[in-house]
């Protein structure tokens, strides 16, 4: 997948405004693609983590590995990030110092219609990246009343797209 930019929504809900703004981000970009590791992966088991661990393990950390960056739409449950969002991290940041985001371009953001915009999920996710040995790619991007930005058709505010395309200008860069 040389070239290609995995995005990542941290949301299962049918309706996620999380998942929309991901999607209208790989809309945009042709080398962008969106992958459901939140739902595909089993919940993480050192027991499971083997040599041959898991199909879907083993699919993620493959096209994690290959890819040229990856975005991360997070939106904030209790104040950090979802637990299925934790779940694909804790696979791909596995084996200690042998991973797949090793050397990896990694961009976050964040959203909740709240006035915080994602903040602490956005913060947990900004602090862990560096920690991974993989390279955070553009400021803390944060979108607070998303319910706002994005119109029932599915239309997203210029301004929101402006700051997400500028992010995603970096990582395919």
């Amino acid at each position: 997948m040389a070239g290609t930019v995995i995005v990542i929504s941290g949301s299962l809900r049918a309706g996620s405004f999380t998942s929309a703004l991901c999607r209208a981000i790989v809309n945009q970009y042709p080398n962008f693609v969106m992958r459901d590791y939140v739902r595909a992966l089993p919940t993480y088991d050192g027991d499971l983590d083997t040599a041959t661990p898991p199909q879907s393990v083993a699919d993620l950390r493959r096209e994690l590995g290959e890819s040229h960056a990856v975005l991360i739409g997070t939106p904030e449950y209790n104040y950090n990030v979802p637990g299925g969002l934790k779940n694909v991290i804790d696979w791909a940041s596995r084996p200690f110092a042998k991973h797949c985001l090793i050397g990896r371009r990694i961009g976050v953001f964040g959203c909740s219609p709240g006035d915080r915009g994602g903040k602490a999920s956005v913060e947990y996710l900004r602090n862990m990246i560096p920690l991974f040995g993989a390279t955070l790619i553009g400021p803390e991007l944060l979108i607070p009343k998303v319910n706002t930005v994005i119109g029932d058709d599915g239309s997203i505010e210029a301004s929101v797209m402006q700051r997400l395309s500028s992010l995603a200008g970096e990582l395919a860069a």
